[in-house]
């Protein structure tokens, strides 16, 4: 398995089945793009209130920026996990109604695996950045091996360290420039928002939805890709 031919394969599913996948990063990315945008707003109060404070500020601005590194990351591995069920059969399948999706999804396995990924990602990268980068790799894949392995959270963790073995460059050189891209231009449309939208809830919260919309499927896609090629599923 090579990291180009990932992409080609991405970008190959992303063309096929971009309309369903908008449709069910809708139904993921516009609740969880307003809770985004409400963490967001309460970051910047807690910052603002240690403006007297310069050292104290600059460790909250820090963390506050790491915190919206990892938030976006908690909604690009529960949305793998509901792709991993719409190409379950491989893909070239024909995905099932989105509300079959959201009926089987495992709402509880999915959540804890975010969190769990997203504290130890995120303390990784308080810890020089490389540990942060080993762990997302390593874990990378838990969202939909719940889902494609009918997997409790630590089976899921497990297995995903297991499949990532030995292809852990490849694994590395599709999801985390994938998950960077993404962030930069979520960074950027946050951006044109804020000029466009004058209510800061809002713009953050258009932003935040419409870029996961639009960009998450390239990341959940390649996990999906990825996990049923490892474990023998994709050919």
């Amino acid at each position: 398995m090579r990291a180009r031919d990932v992409y080609v394969r991405t970008a190959r599913t992303y063309w096929r089945r971009g309309g369903y996948l908008l449709l069910l990063g809708i139904a993921v990315f516009v609740p969880l793009g307003l809770l985004d945008a409400l963490a967001d707003r309460t970051g910047e109060i807690h910052v603002s209130s240690l403006s007297g404070l310069a050292d104290l500020s600059a460790i909250g601005l820090l963390l506050g920026l790491i915190a919206q590194s990892v938030t976006s990351l908690i909604g690009e591995i529960f949305y793998s996990g509901a792709v991993a069920i719409a190409l379950a059969g491989g893909e070239g399948s024909k995905p099932p109604p989105i509300l079959t999706v959201a009926r089987h999804l495992s709402y509880g396995r999915l959540i804890v695996v975010d969190l769990i990924i997203a504290a130890g990602t995120a303390l990784g990268l308080i810890a020089l950045v490389v540990p942060g980068l080993i762990f997302f790799t390593w874990f990378a894949l838990a969202g939909p091996v719940i889902e494609l392995e009918v997997a409790g959270v630590r089976a899921a963790l497990a297995h995903s360290h297991r499949l990532v073995r030995g292809h852990f460059w490849t694994v590395l050189l599709v999801l985390v420039p994938i998950a960077l891209a993404s962030e930069a231009l979520s960074t950027a449309s946050l951006q044109v928002a804020h000029d466009v939208i004058h209510s800061a809830l809002l713009s953050d919260w258009t932003g935040e939805a419409l870029t996961n919309v639009l960009l998450s499927p390239f990341y959940a896609v390649a996990a999906v890709l990825i996990t049923l090629e490892l474990s023998g599923r994709g050919r």
